[in-house]
């Protein structure tokens, strides 16, 4: 196993997200906005939809999860490294509807923003950085 260096807390950031706009484009668009290149990543609210993703370990690819509906974001959990010298967000979301059933997986583009509450803390050290891992085909920390 790699040696790790211990990471120093940074900026604390705790905002809402524009209703309407697309969840995970707002969090990376305020990530590369305020130089965020290494943190972590918590938020509740809701959702009007919601593309979610589930990684397919035999096929080695993501498949798409579309929730057409109206759900609270139960938790969204995540972090912020680099990939290609931008801020990348990897992050789950825990959905749940108006009858309590449960929806979750990888955030991806397509998540329309009802309401948003976000808490960032960022990491200071040396950022993570992605590349696709051959093994895997995934997109991990080098």
């Amino acid at each position: 196993m790699a040696e790790e260096k211990p990471y120093l807390t940074g900026r604390t950031y705790i905002f809402r997200l524009p209703k309407g706009k697309d969840l995970l484009d707002s969090i990376t668009s305020f990530c590369h906005d305020n130089q965020i290149k290494c943190g972590v990543i918590n938020g509740v609210g809701a959702v009007e939809n919601a593309t979610l993703s589930h990684y397919d370990q035999a096929k080695k690819k993501y498949d798409k999860v579309t929730v057409s509906e109206p759900c609270e974001i139960i938790s969204l959990v995540g972090n912020v490294s680099i990939k290609d010298n931008r801020p990348f967000i990897n992050a789950n979301m825990l959905l749940s509807d108006k009858a309590g059933n449960l929806k979750g997986g990888r955030l991806t583009i397509g998540t329309k923003i009802f309401t948003a509450e976000m808490f960032i803390q960022e990491l200071v050290g040396e950022p993570k950085v992605r590349k696709e891992d051959k093994v895997t085909k995934l997109q991990l920390w080098v």
